[in-house]
């Protein structure tokens, strides 16, 4: 050191070597601001100076510049490929500098700065590219911008590098469902119900609207219908029961006089047929466009479990008659509400429910 301070007094060059030593003495003593252009001379004269690289990345620890400091510790590894200090040093930042880009994005959705967490996402997805948290939050701040197709992709690149994340499939599950991806969506949150009860109602919910969606036009505003009517219930019969479309309908039925001029005077004349609706032998009407109650759907879903099952007596909560909501409810086919009427929803479930245990012999 007395060596170089003479060489500075005497204003002849010092070597290379000893500008270091006196960038190193300068931190040494607290003098940051003097060792940091210095430095920064240094490295950019030697870009390839490992002792140079080096000092700079411990002064960017030494600032807190976590971020800058990854930087200069990795273009260290790549000088020094075997130096595990820096290897060790270059690793423990990239963890540290993900977890601040994690926290950027998480206070930047909170905030509703979408662009801010859309950048701290990119960032962390560069530092993390095999952990799926930097394309979940591209997905949540794509569903936050209400781009729903988007965070669907997003969603979707996350469960390729984590396929057994609950938590990643979980997202993926809300995210294909906000998307209107329904086949997806119950695909994705049945295998969550298998370990997690309370994603089965998640399920029944995408695995109904898959159908709904799926359905012919009558069918499908049937079952979107808020106030199911008996007609409509007809047309979901067809549609969601293969027996009701295969079975024989015993001649001499009754005729409805409000049905004859109607489109769908074919499935209404079916369901009446086979005893789903009475034709009141007043009025010699049915009731076409009647509201569906629920104690008579209760009624209708026990017909349709005998006739999925071919006649075998049933089991459990079909078996008593007159089948109740409340009974029903017991055993997860229809729900007993305060509601009078029901829904096409709940009458697409419950008829799929109770064909099922028809079929397995109507036990619960």
């Amino acid at each position: 050191m007395k060596s170089l301070q003479e060489k500075r007094s005497k204003g002849e060059p010092a070597p290379v070597s000893f500008a270091l030593v006196a960038v190193y003495v300068d931190l040494a003593g607290g003098d940051v601001e003097k060792a940091r252009p210095a430095l920064a001379a240094l490295t950019a004269a030697h870009p390839t100076w490992i002792a140079a690289v080096e000092a700079d990345a411990d002064l960017a620890v030494a600032d807190g510049r976590a971020a800058d400091a990854l930087e200069r510790y990795r273009a260290l590894v790549r000088l020094a490929p075997k130096d595990l200090r820096a290897q060790g040093r270059a690793e423990a930042l990239r963890a540290q500098v993900a977890a601040q880009r994690r926290l950027e994005a998480e206070n930047a959705l909170a905030s509703g700065d979408l662009d801010a967490a859309r950048r701290a996402a990119h960032a962390l997805l560069q530092l993390e590219p095999a952990s799926p948290a930097g394309l979940v939050l591209l997905g949540r701040a794509a569903a936050a911008g209400g781009r729903a197709d988007d965070a669907w992709s997003w969603a979707k690149e996350a469960r390729k590098r984590a396929p057994s994340d609950p938590a990643v499939a979980a997202f993926a599950a809300d995210a294909a469902r906000k998307a209107g991806r329904w086949a997806d969506a119950a695909g994705l949150y049945e295998g969550l119900a298998a370990t997690d009860p309370s994603f089965v109602p998640k399920a029944e919910e995408a695995r109904v609207e898959f159908r709904v969606q799926n359905l012919p036009e009558a069918a499908r505003l049937a079952a979107e219908s808020q106030r199911l009517t008996r007609a409509q219930l007809a047309s979901l019969l067809w549609w969601t029961v293969p027996e009701v479309r295969d079975a024989l309908v015993p001649p001499g039925g009754e005729i409805a006089v409000d049905v004859v001029d109607r489109a769908d005077r074919g499935l209404l004349v079916r369901a009446i047929g086979l005893g789903f609706f009475a034709v009141s032998p007043e009025t010699h009407r049915v009731g076409a466009d009647s509201a569906v109650s629920r104690s008579e759907m209760a009624g209708v879903l026990r017909k349709i479990a005998l006739l999925a099952g071919r006649g075998r007596s049933l089991k459990g909560c079909l078996a008593p008659e007159p089948t109740t909501p409340a009974r029903l409810s017991e055993c997860g086919i229809l729900h007993d509400t305060p509601s009078r009427n029901v829904t096409g929803r709940e009458a697409l479930l419950a008829l799929e429910k109770a064909a099922r245990l028809g079929r397995e012999g109507g036990s619960r």
